[in-house]
């Protein structure tokens, strides 16, 4: 009897519909086919940029990638400038791929990821991620990245302002 038969037969004995006892042997039929192909889940991107945000006088508008994260990050930081560090990368990620992202000579992250199954991830990822400065690790955690909501990472102080690293699954 297959394991799919047996817990059928015993869900339905546990539910009074079948005796607890039988007297003859019992033949339960099910029809139960899936007929409607899963879809493969393709591939996303995951977006990442390393910004300098400092204070300035007269602060320049953001380049266009930056866009919508500077009311964020003007809130999070404190910094009324953001400027790209290096330049912004997509690499495309899937359920168990794993990832390099390099925003600049310094700073390079390995990301591991499977989809999320939660609800509130809305088609995020479970990301494992390492970020290294140079050749020495300085973070090593797990996150949980939904489209449209980005991850900060604070860095460390550069000249008269911070490094911040942009996370972002791109829809």
């Amino acid at each position: 009897m297959s394991p799919r038969v047996a817990f059928l037969l015993f869900a339905t004995m546990a539910c009074g519909a079948l005796p607890m006892t039988a007297a003859e042997p019992v033949a339960i039929r099910t029809n139960i086919t899936n007929t409607t192909p899963v879809p493969a889940v393709p591939p996303s991107q995951i977006w990442s940029a390393l910004v300098l945000a400092t204070n300035a006088a007269n602060p320049k508008p953001a380049p266009h990638e930056l866009q919508e994260f500077v009311p964020r990050m003007k809130k999070v930081f404190g910094y009324n400038q953001f400027e790209l560090a290096g330049p912004s990368v997509s690499q495309e990620i899937g359920d168990g791929t794993e990832s390099w992202l390099v925003p600049s000579k310094s700073f390079w992250m390995g990301l591991k990821g499977r989809r999320a199954l939660a609800k509130e991830a809305q088609g995020g990822f479970l990301l494992s991620l390492q970020l290294y400065q140079d050749q020495r690790p300085i973070v090593d955690t797990e996150v949980k990245l939904a489209p449209g909501s980005p991850l900060f990472i604070r860095g460390p102080q550069y000249g008269k302002g911070q490094l911040i690293i942009v996370l972002q699954v791109q829809r």
